[in-house]
Formats: structure tokens, C-alpha cells, sequence
């Protein structure tokens, strides 16, 4: 099992480029989220050029906040900069921020993501393209680079269909707010559509010394999710429809302040890692016979503790290591 670190918009800009270098070496792959806030290529951008012993992926950029050729371009960039260690990772994302932010019509996912990702592998080719789908149209185009490689697409999919098409068409799956318990069966459907898929499982991580700050900081984010992705609180309804329930009438009520209280113990253990470091590691280590091929830790500061980051990467060398 391989080991990434996802650094995401609690941490500022500045961190994220120190954590990513603190992190280069010890782990095996850096990835960069994107919402409303920092753009995740220019990130990858100073990141491709400023480290040289991880490889670099978003997860996730999503397919409404561009046009298939923008994302190809920005793809092949960073691929060449980073001399061939780039993952495309590619998702829905939300009716808000497809709609609300980026002036586009939120339908059709499943036709869109199909496009999307046959159109991004015909511009890396160096084909030139003609295409004529029901939600791209590219017209007598080809890029004028092109990677040395061919770059892996991964998908980001949390409901069946969207699983099924991210196994039968992607290099790879990302897994996000998928319950633990839930991972073996997930992966042994992925892997009936395409045995060598790789499957990535990001897990919400949130290291203290102080478990009390961890477990509120998981909470929080766990909660955040639920109250803001309509997918995702539909997904998870299935197992925590009474928490799902309250936390979104809650964040309906009085927006964000205090939902992360109707997040239950059992839905935390299910979706979250939080606690000391050993208590973070101990539970790592029980997802290693699930089939995961990396896990990405979505790190939740606690405090401003770059020394905590420090020790908290250095460990996650060693489960690393002892997994290989």
C-alpha cells in the first residue's frame, strides 16, 4: 500500500508548499484538491518544479470548472515539468459549484465525465482532434506539446454508476467518505470491472496529542462535506440517514456553526482517522488487507504545528515501509 498526503484549503498557501517539501521523499504521492479557492495546477505547478521524489495529482479537479482541452493543457504541463510523475485525478464535484461558480449547467454526469476523459486522451495523444459528443465539441485542434507519456486519468466516484463507469474507463478510482467496513466489497467490484485499476482511498486525518481537538477537527470536516454535497449525503444516507438528516437541517438553519455536533461516534470510525499519531497509525495499518493501492491522507491541521507535521510524515514513512 502506497502512502499520499492530500493538502487541502485549511492549510494556507504557504504551508501547502512547505508540507508538500516536508512530505517529498517520505511519501509516495502529493495531491491538491480544488473548490472555490486556490487554483490546484498552479499549485502542482511550483510543486512539479520544487520536489523530486513524489509524484503530483489532483483530487480532485473537476470537470465543470474547465474545458476538456484547458484541463489537457494543464495536464501535460505539469506532466513535463515534473518529468513524467503527474496523476490526473477528475471528478463531478457539486450542483453549487458547478452552477453557483462556474456558470455551468450541473446534468448528465456520467455522458460528461465519458467526454471529458475520451477527449483529454485524444488531445495527449497529439491526435488532432474532431469531436462531436452531447456535451464537447472540439473542431480540427491539436495541442502543441505533448507529454512523453501517457498520463493516468483517475475518477472520483462515490455512487454505483459513477463507480462502474469510473472502473470500466479509468487508470484509476479515487474513493472518498466511503465507510471503511465498505472497502473490500467496494474494491473487489472495482476490480471485476478492471482488475488493474488502481484504487485510491482518501481517508479525513486529523493528528493531535490532544484526542479531544483531533476527534472535534474530523468532525468538523466530516460534517462539512455532508452538509454541503448533495451527493455525498445522499451516499451516505444509506448508513447515517438520522445524522445525514440532522446535519444538513442544522446547516439549513444556521449554516455552518456547530453541525459537526451531529456527527455520531459510529459515523466518525466509519469515515475518519483522528487521534495521536500511534492511534492514527494502528488504524492505517487495518486498511492495508482491504486492497487499497494508496492511501491518501486529507490532513486536518489541529494547530498551527509544523513539528507535528513533521513527526506525523515521518511515521507515515514507516508504515510505508513496512508495507512493502
Amino acid at each position: 500500500m502506497k502512502i499520499g498526503v492530500s493538502l487541502g484549503t485549511l492549510l494556507t498557501t504557504d504551508q501547502v508548499l512547505d508540507y508538500a517539501r516536508i512530505a517529498d521523499g517520505t511519501v509516495d504521492s502529493i495531491w491538491i484538491p480544488e473548490s472555490w479557492g486556490r487554483d490546484a495546477f498552479s499549485i502542482l505547478g511550483y510543486l512539479a518544479a520544487s520536489t523530486y521524489n513524489v509524484s503530483l495529482g489532483t483530487s480532485i479537479v473537476s470537470i465543470y470548472s474547465r474545458s476538456a482541452a484547458s484541463i489537457a493543457m494543464a495536464a501535460a504541463t505539469i506532466d513535463t515539468i515534473s518529468k513524467g510523475k503527474f496523476v490526473l485525478g477528475l471528478g463531478a464535484s457539486s450542483r453549487k459549484l458547478a452552477e453557483d461558480w462556474h456558470s455551468s449547467v450541473f446534468s448528465n454526469n456520467l455522458r460528461r465525465m465519458h467526454e471529458y476523459v475520451e477527449v483529454i486522451r485524444m488531445i495527449l495523444r497529439g491526435e488532432r482532434v474532431n469531436y462531436a459528443g452531447s456535451t464537447l465539441k472540439v473542431k480540427d485542434m491539436r495541442i502543441g506539446i505533448r507529454p512523453s507519456r501517457v498520463i493516468p486519468i483517475y475518477i472520483a466516484a462515490t455512487k454505483e454508476r459513477m463507480l462502474r463507469l469510473a472502473s470500466s474507463i479509468g487508470d484509476g478510482v479515487i474513493l472518498f467518505l466511503r465507510p471503511m467496513d465498505e472497502l473490500y466489497e467496494t474494491i473487489h467490484a472495482i476490480r471485476s470491472i478492471k482488475r488493474e485499476c488502481k484504487i485510491c482511498y482518501v481517508v479525513v486525518t486529523s493528528v493531535s496529542d490532544d484526542t479531544e481537538k483531533a476527534l472535534l477537527r474530523a468532525k468538523s470536516t466530516v460534517a462539512f462535506y455532508t452538509a454541503v454535497g448533495d451527493i455525498y449525503a445522499e451516499f451516505l444516507s444509506r448508513r447515517f440517514k438520522d445524522e445525514v438528516d440532522a446535519i444538513r437541517a442544522s446547516y439549513a438553519s444556521n449554516g455552518l456553526k456547530d453541525i459537526h455536533m451531529h456527527v455520531s461516534d459510529r459515523m466518525l470510525d466509519a469515515l475518519a482517522v483522528a487521534g495521536s499519531i500511534d492511534e492514527c497509525i494502528s488504524k492505517f495499518e487495518r486498511l492495508k488487507g482491504t486492497g487499497i493501492d494508496t492511501l491518501i491522507i486529507q490532513y486536518n491541521p489541529v494547530d498551527d504545528d509544523t513539528n507535528g507535521y513533521k513527526k506525523f510524515i515521518e511515521s507515515l514513512g514507516e508504515l510505508r515501509d513496512a508495507g512493502e
